[in-house]
C-alpha cells in the first residue's frame, strides 16, 4: 500500500472520531436543553393520524403564542423539521422581551424572583435552541431575503424534512391573529422549482391544555389559487381553537378571572394617573395663588 493511500485511511479515520464526537457532545447538549425546557413547553400532540405517509413535501402552520408555540413545536413536534424563525429572534434581547411576556404572565405559584432568575438562565439558551434548530432565517424589513428563504426551505422539503411557520402577524392569546403570506407564496415558488405539490397543515398549539393539535391538510396545486388559500388554512387553525380550546369551561373560567384580574390592576394604574394629574394641578393652582 502506498503512502498516499495510507495518508488517506488516516484521514478519514480521524475524521470518523471526530464526527463521532462532535455527534456525542451535541446529543448531549439536545438532551441537557430539552431537559430544561421540558417542564415549560412540552405538550401532548394530538390528530399525528392527519400526517400522510405518502406526502413527501410537508409544510406545517402553527399559531406562535409568543414564545410558547416555536419551542413548543421543538420540545414535542414527531417530524424533523426546520422553523423559519424572524431574525431577531437570534438576538438575547428580543428573546428576553418574549419570555418575559409569556413567565410573568403565567405560572402564577412561582415567585416572581425565580421567574426573573429562569428568564435571565434561559435566554442564551433560547438563543442557542434557536441556532441548532437550524432555522431558516426570515426578515420582515427585507423582503428580497424571501428568494433566500424559499430556496433554503425547498432544499428542506427535498431531503424529505419538513418546515414549519408561524404565519401570524400579531401573536394572540384567544384566538388565531391574522395570516401573512409568506407561506402561500412559498407554495407556489415549490410547485414552480420542482413541479411538486405541497402538503399544508394546520397545527394549533394551546398552552392552556398543553396540548399540540394537527388538522386535515390541503395539498397545494394551481388550482388552489381558485380559493383563498391563505383565509382557507386560516379558518382550519381557527377551528382548532374554538374545538377545543374555547369550549373548554376550564380554560374560559381561568381565563375571565385573568382578565379581571389584568383590568383590576389596569384601574389601579388609571387611579393612580389621574390622582397624579389631580394633586400636579392642585400645586400649580397653590402656587398661583401665593404668586398672587
Amino acid at each position: 500500500m502506498s503512502a498516499e493511500k495510507k495518508e488517506n485511511i488516516f484521514v478519514k479515520f480521524f475524521k470518523a472520531i471526530f464526527k463521532g464526537i462532535k455527534l456525542f457532545f451535541l446529543g448531549l447538549i439536545f438532551g441537557i436543553v430539552y431537559f430544561f425546557l421540558w417542564p415549560f413547553f412540552y405538550c401532548k400532540v394530538q390528530g399525528k393520524e392527519n400526517i400522510q405517509d405518502d406526502d413527501e413535501a410537508r409544510v406545517f402552520l402553527a399559531n406562535h403564542y409568543e414564545i410558547f408555540g416555536p419551542v413548543a413545536m421543538y420540545v414535542s413536534f414527531p417530524l424533523k423539521f426546520r422553523p423559519w424563525i424572524i431574525d431577531k429572534m437570534m438576538d438575547e434581547a428580543c428573546v428576553e422581551q418574549q419570555m418575559s411576556l409569556m413567565i410573568m404572565n403565567n405560572y402564577k405559584h412561582i415567585p416572581v424572583w425565580l421567574k426573573k432568575v429562569v428568564i435571565r438562565s434561559l435566554k442564551s439558551l433560547m438563543v442557542f435552541v434557536m441556532k441548532v434548530a437550524r432555522g431558516i432565517s426570515v426578515s420582515r424589513e427585507n423582503p428580497r431575503s424571501a428568494v433566500k428563504t424559499f430556496s433554503v426551505s425547498t432544499e428542506t422539503l427535498e431531503k424529505n424534512e419538513s418546515v414549519v411557520i408561524f404565519p401570524e402577524l400579531l401573536y394572540v392569546k384567544e384566538s388565531i391573529g391574522e395570516f401573512q403570506t409568506g407561506f402561500e407564496h412559498f407554495a407556489k415558488y415549490y410547485h414552480k422549482k420542482t413541479g411538486k405539490h405541497v402538503t399544508i397543515y394546520p397545527v394549533f398549539i394551546s398552552q392552556e391544555l398543553r396540548t399540540m393539535y394537527i388538522g386535515e391538510p390541503i395539498k397545494y396545486s394551481p388550482e388552489s389559487e381558485k380559493f383563498d388559500l391563505i383565509k382557507v388554512m386560516h379558518d382550519r387553525m381557527e377551528a382548532l381553537y374554538f374545538k377545543y380550546e374555547a369550549s373548554n369551561k376550564r380554560v374560559m373560567k381561568k381565563r375571565a378571572k385573568r382578565i379581571k384580574r389584568e383590568q383590576k390592576k389596569q384601574d389601579k394604574l388609571n387611579k393612580k394617573a389621574k390622582n397624579k394629574t389631580t394633586d400636579k394641578k392642585t400645586n400649580n393652582n397653590a402656587l398661583e395663588n401665593s404668586e398672587k
